[in-house]
């Protein structure tokens, strides 16, 4: 029996969430093949480990697309995992510049929708990499102001020049000629978490990204007593 032409169902792939990811694991699956070969090598098990670190990250992000909403985390673990994640990207790098972190992180702040403020940190320190090729520091800072969170991330780059200063945040605004989604990614992200995100060049130079957002942790306590 000839099958009708105009019937597309058993030939158009599953575009749906679900299908892409169940295609996104099978290419993790792959990879985890070729990242386990490495780590059995000592010459390559540390470039092994971060692939499959990196690996794993990518299966958590595909897991919480799934889920409606994402879990609330404390400030200190969301760094955590954004820090881990670039320097695994620099350890696949032998000649890669030396970047360090400065954290000063006020205790007990949580943010909600944990997975978007990993794409928020790893935009803002993939930025900072990108403008310090001699390698520098990181400097993170995250303090209460009431019942909101002032975030700050800051970097020892060259800073950012007045001509892309008003539009920084804009799609394609970059001094790369390939580039410019992070940081409208990053105001997406913040925007939608009811936060705000401004840029500044500092005094003893490099740039400055300020993210003031609600704390979580307040929003929750607040829920609490209205239960209770």
């Amino acid at each position: 029996m000839r099958s009708d032409p105009t019937d597309r169902t058993e030939t158009l792939p599953d575009l749906t969430l679900a299908g892409l990811i169940h295609d996104l694991n099978n290419v993790f699956q792959t990879l985890v093949g070729a990242a386990d070969q490495l780590a059995a090598d000592p010459r390559w098990s540390p470039v092994g480990g971060a692939i499959l670190r990196s690996i794993e990250r990518g299966r958590e992000i595909t897991a919480s697309l799934q889920t409606v909403g994402q879990p609330a985390a404390p400030l200190e673990r969301i760094l955590q995992n954004a820090i881990a994640f670039v320097e695994d990207t620099a350890a696949l790098r032998r000649d890669g510049p030396e970047i360090r972190f400065d954290r000063q992180i006020e205790p007990g702040i949580v943010l909600a929708n944990s997975w978007a403020w990993e794409r928020v940190f790893l935009n803002l320190f993939s930025n900072a990499v990108r403008v310090m090729p001699k390698g520098g520091t990181i400097y993170i800072c995250g303090r209460r102001r009431g019942r909101q969170v002032e975030l700050i991330v800051a970097d020892e780059g060259p800073g950012i020049t007045a001509e892309i200063m008003d539009r920084l945040f804009e799609p394609r605004v970059s001094t790369r000629a390939s580039g410019g989604l992070g940081l409208h990614i990053v105001r997406a992200i913040v925007e939608q978490e009811d936060g705000q995100v401004r840029a500044a060049n500092r005094p003893a130079g490099g740039a400055e990204f300020t993210i003031v957002v609600p704390d979580a942790a307040a929003t929750l306590h607040r829920s609490d007593a209205v239960q209770a």
